[in-house]
């Protein structure tokens, strides 16, 4: 089957506008084509997820070569011009590739990027921090956006140093048509105003027909020149889902003089064949009614991997299959999300081709880190190497780490190399000794007079009293002495 037969197909928002692009390739000439030939039996897939490794350009696990591939990024202006050095770790990217009796081949016909919105951080509700300290949250343009100490990429920011007036862009996973999970985020400059650039999208609202026209988008106001280029069939009006580009000119309220506005799409094909895609799961029913950003999913005949794991709001998942009547049957689905955190150092000697092992301060062993195709590898230290991987991972080095616990190991989704900092050890409670010790992956740390409970809210005895194995609880430790307990929450 073609995908792109019929209408252009949109699986995310953001989605549809790399499909349109992708499509005007294809009728240039692009080795994608029209027809299911390119693979024999097969044909074309798509799969959408997060760049974690780069050389081919790996997504959801796929390796796909990207030597005759051609890139659209950040709109159809770059096309014929951009390349794999325009994408970074951690930036959600759709691609299009060949496959041979519903398998993908590994090679990758076009690579569309383009981000889900850029602008200023809100000043009013400014940035709020989760109890834990690990997300921030924040506005822009009436989009709220979370992004995550371990599970968010930064590019000329981080975590720490992120502030209110950043002009930043953002990729990641719609949560709802007003939420995004950042996996990627990216400093630009501090708010100029006049004259910052920026981006976003939604819904024409109080148009007014001009010249020039103007129009607001949840709130925010849209004004057009004689430069503005309007890439809309028919002209604007109220109703349409369009994405705009242009420079910010004031803030509180905001207005926008549009450079370029395109109309996207919110349509979906209802029949696709060989679909991987990654995303946060919203509005849960059952394994067999939920959505992906807006996709139905029907994953009651998939294997579930954990088998253990319990779908549900805020997932992330992995899941394969076809679209067919505009459900994504789903054969296969991967939780993405890992329950497990750690924090501190490589042990040494450790280090293996698929494998390495951390080692804590405490009592008992080291535990062992798997990685696989789908493990992004990014260095936030001093050291910042851009090639940082499993390859040019040193004794000793300081890490942090997110994963699924299989086994008593844990396979990586996210390895980080940080400066060193206090110890991290997030994770299921193996065992415990009353108001004596806990027990997580093996790793055994004491208590005592000075650890804190639930930021200091419980008593040793009243936290034990309600811990049961199986709980998710973190454990910190950064003063001396190391191994016994500085702080310890339940997750």
């Amino acid at each position: 089957m073609n995908i792109f037969s019929g209408k252009p197909i949109r699986l995310l928002t953001t989605l549809f506008s790399m499909l349109v692009s992708i499509a005007m390739l294809n009728a240039c000439g692009s080795s994608g084509g029209g027809s299911d030939t390119t693979a024999g039996i097969g044909g074309t897939g798509i799969a959408v997820g997060k760049v974690t490794d780069f050389g081919s350009i790996f997504v959801n696990g796929n390796i796909f070569d990207i030597n005759q591939a051609q890139f659209l990024v950040d709109g159809e202006e770059k096309a014929g011009q951009a390349g794999q050095d325009d994408l970074s770790i951690g930036m959600v990217v759709l691609v299009k590739a060949e496959t041979n009796n519903g398998v993908f081949t590994g090679k990758a016909l076009e690579v569309f990027y383009d981000d889900e919105v850029e602008g200023p951080i809100a000043v009013v509700p400014g940035i709020t921090v989760s109890p834990d300290g690990t997300q921030k949250t924040f506005d822009i343009f009436d989009q709220t956006i979370t992004i995550d100490e371990i599970d968010t990429i930064f590019e000329g920011t981080s975590f720490n140093t992120i502030s209110v007036n950043d002009i930043v862009e953002i990729s990641g996973f719609r949560v709802s048509p007003t939420a995004i999970n950042a996996t990627y985020v990216e400093w630009k400059e501090v708010l100029n105003l006049p004259g910052s650039e920026v981006e976003l999208r939604g819904t024409i609202q109080n148009h007014n027909l001009g010249p020039p026209d103007s129009f607001e988008i949840n709130g925010i106001t849209i004004n057009t020149d004689g430069m503005t280029q309007i890439d809309v069939p028919g002209g604007l009006q109220n109703g349409l889902f369009v994405e705009v580009e242009g420079i910010i000119q004031t803030q509180a309220p905001t207005s926008i003089l549009a450079s370029e506005i395109e109309l996207e799409d919110e349509d979906l094909d209802d029949d696709i064949d060989d679909v991987s895609l990654q995303g946060v799961i919203s509005n849960y029913m059952d394994d067999s009614d939920f959505e992906i950003d807006g996709q139905g999913i029907d994953a009651s005949g998939a294997q579930i991997s954990p088998a253990s794991a319990n779908l549900g709001n805020g997932l992330e998942v992995e899941v394969e299959g076809d679209i067919v009547g505009g459900t994504l049957i789903a054969d296969e689905l991967e939780v993405r999300e890992g329950e497990t955190e750690l924090q501190t150092t490589v042990s040494p000697g450790s280090v293996g081709v698929t494998s390495f092992e951390l080692f804590y301060p405490a009592i008992a062993g080291t535990v062992v880190i798997n990685v696989d195709a789908q493990t992004l590898f990014k260095d936030e230290s001093a050291v910042a190497d851009p090639d940082f991987s499993i390859t040019n991972l040193n004794d000793n080095d300081f890490v942090k780490v997110e994963g699924q616990e299989i086994n008593g190991e844990v396979v990586a989704s996210i390895v980080k190399r940080i400066d060193p900092d206090d110890y991290k050890l997030e994770g299921v409670v193996d065992a415990f000794g009353f108001t004596n010790w806990i027990e997580i992956l093996g790793i055994r740390y004491n208590v005592d007079g000075d650890t804190e409970y639930e930021d200091n809210t419980m008593t040793d005895v009243v936290f034990f009293g309600l811990l049961q194995v199986g709980d998710l609880v973190e454990i910190k430790d950064g003063q001396a002495p190391l191994g016994f307990a500085d702080e310890v929450e339940f997750e």
